[in-house]
């Protein structure tokens, strides 16, 4: 079987990142992954089937490499946030508004309910 091998700098995409786009293309390839040195990721992608054009893999795995990588930067980005909002939703009390913490379900100080009524 023909094989397309990939070389990936490690300073400019992380390991992980190799490692999801490479999941990605379980169904099509088969995936070897190999750090050479701290200068290079080394993917081998060996085709299942003769049907895979080869001439279109490493393209599609560079683009897949690109948003693998871009996921992992805005997940580190947002993190902060993200844990913030487990938190407020897994906790009994309110992490940003003291108010909040007092509220009753039933109270309507926008006349939300109001509006409702009025319009059926």
């Amino acid at each position: 079987m023909d094989e397309i091998i990939i070389v990936v700098d490690p300073h400019v995409f992380r390991l992980s990142a190799v490692k999801k786009a490479a999941y990605r293309f379980g169904d099509r390839c088969f995936v070897h992954i190999e750090v050479v040195s701290e200068e290079s990721i080394q993917v081998r992608l060996t085709a299942k089937s003769e049907k895979v054009p080869l001439h279109t893999l490493e393209g599609e795995f560079r683009n897949e490499l690109l948003d693998q990588d871009l996921r992992e930067s805005i997940a580190d980005e947002t993190e902060r946030v993200r844990n913030l909002l487990l938190a407020q939703a897994f906790s009994a009390l309110s992490l940003t508004d003291a108010v909040a913490e007092t509220a009753d379900y039933r109270d309507d100080p926008l006349g939300i309910t109001r509006s409702q009524t009025t319009k059926q």
